[in-house]
């Protein structure tokens, strides 16, 4: 088993947590201080633990962080909403977050982090390598629902940022988690294809990607998604971006009577925006500084640290949290 952890969830999460405490402090203060620095990055290590300690025979984890997304290069406005405004303490919490990535390299840990890849880029290439070339189950640790899509016989997602614990997963793989998990977790059966389709044809007003017809909300999602079979096949091994794109505009034309030439161009767009696949990229023509495309550094971002650390027992959490802060 693999565990491949979401970093900037899981220093949000935490900090989030940490920032409770100091309410009605100034926060620029409270994260200029080394000690309250400290405590923050010791809650992340501390939740990163008891995370992990809930899988048994754990043979990698890999923490991967944000960079400034390609995205970008296609969308002035992605993320508008998220980033419009920074808080005073910004630069405190930017460089806490450095030292926490930084830390997990000093120790071994492998530790993705790519030029113009989003987290989510970087979850989806690992989870590629790691259930497609070694053929080994990876549990990704993340609070994106989208994450969702990269969803395999293989590849489940693990929510721990609720009461309610969610494990979503392939129908292949509901058995094992429920005999795995106690009754505090929920187990759900996840079509990686629908939260595809969602994504496309909803938007995502987060990443202020606007969706296909104002107007269009949940319940006429339900039954878009009902009026129609879906092909797998234009989803699996290796899908063509523009045919897909035309394969979703026609059915969704279909239901709505919208005109085709109305909908292909956004259709394709939201797809490049959301969808975590090969074809994306290869459909991409955003460079990198060192002057390879955003593919080829993430391949050799995993091919350079692929044995960087391995677990060749069980270990507990204090071993872990030991390993991290000694």
């Amino acid at each position: 088993m693999n565990i491949i952890f979401d970093g900037n969830y899981l220093f949000h999460k935490s900090f989030a947590v940490f920032s409770k405490y100091y309410k009605d402090q100034d926060m620029t203060a409270v994260l200029a201080d080394e000690k309250n620095q400290e405590i923050l990055i010791r809650k992340c290590i501390i939740d990163l633990c008891a995370a992990v300690q809930r899988f048994d025979k754990i043979k990698r984890v890999v923490v991967v962080f944000d960079t400034t997304s390609w995205r970008y290069s296609l969308h002035d406005d992605y993320k508008y909403a998220l980033t419009k405004v920074k808080e005073e303490y910004s630069r405190y919490f930017y460089e806490i977050l450095n030292r926490l990535e930084s830390l997990m390299r000093k120790k071994g840990l492998i530790v993705s982090r790519v030029s113009g890849a989003e987290g989510d880029d970087l979850m989806y290439v690992w989870a590629l390598y790691l259930s497609y070339i070694l053929d080994e189950k990876s549990v990704i640790v993340t609070g994106d629902s989208d994450i969702r899509q990269l969803i395999t016989p293989n590849v489940s997602v693990f929510n721990n940022n609720s009461e309610r614990l969610n494990m979503y997963c392939h129908s292949s793989a509901v058995n094992y988690w429920e005999r795995e998990w106690s009754c505090d977790i929920q187990v759900s059966e996840i079509n990686p294809v629908e939260v595809l389709l969602y994504k496309v044809v909803m938007g995502d007003t987060s990443d202020n990607i606007a969706k296909l017809k104002k107007g269009f909300g949940k319940k006429a999602f339900e039954k878009f998604l009902s009026s129609f079979s879906i092909d797998y096949r234009l989803f699996q091994e290796s899908p063509d971006l523009i045919s897909l794109s035309r394969w979703i505009t026609s059915r969704f034309c279909e239901f709505t009577k919208m005109e085709e030439s109305e909908v292909l161009g956004n259709v394709i767009f939201n797809l490049k925006m959301t969808w975590l696949n090969l074809s994306v990229y290869n459909n991409t023509d955003y460079i990198t500084e060192n002057g390879k495309s955003l593919l080829e550094n993430m391949l050799d971002d995993i091919n350079e640290q692929k044995e960087k650390y391995s677990y060749n027992k069980p270990f507990t959490l204090e071993n872990f949290y030991g390993m991290l802060m000694k």
